[in-house]
């Protein structure tokens, strides 16, 4: 958190601001800060044709590797 010389009643209360109004937003800020900061790697995204896309991938190329087995265990493809 970033400190300064006056408080934040002394600041809010110069300003016209609530306190607590003040903390609502600072928590939103703070929350806004992880939220964006976190490691969405491993969550599924909020768009689910990126999603589908990204399922439709893995399974063309699951596919891919048994077709190619396939042939290479049919004598289509050298060993």
């Amino acid at each position: 958190m970033v400190k300064g010389a006056d408080s934040i009643a002394s600041i809010c209360a110069r300003h016209g601001v609530s306190a607590t109004q003040t903390y609502r937003w600072q928590e939103q800020f703070l929350s806004g800060g992880r939220a964006a900061l976190s490691d969405k790697r491993h969550t599924g995204s909020l768009n689910p044709v990126s999603d589908e896309n990204r399922r439709l991938k893995e399974l063309v190329g699951s596919q891919a590797l048994i077709i190619e087995a396939q042939k290479k265990i049919n004598g289509v493809l050298p060993r």
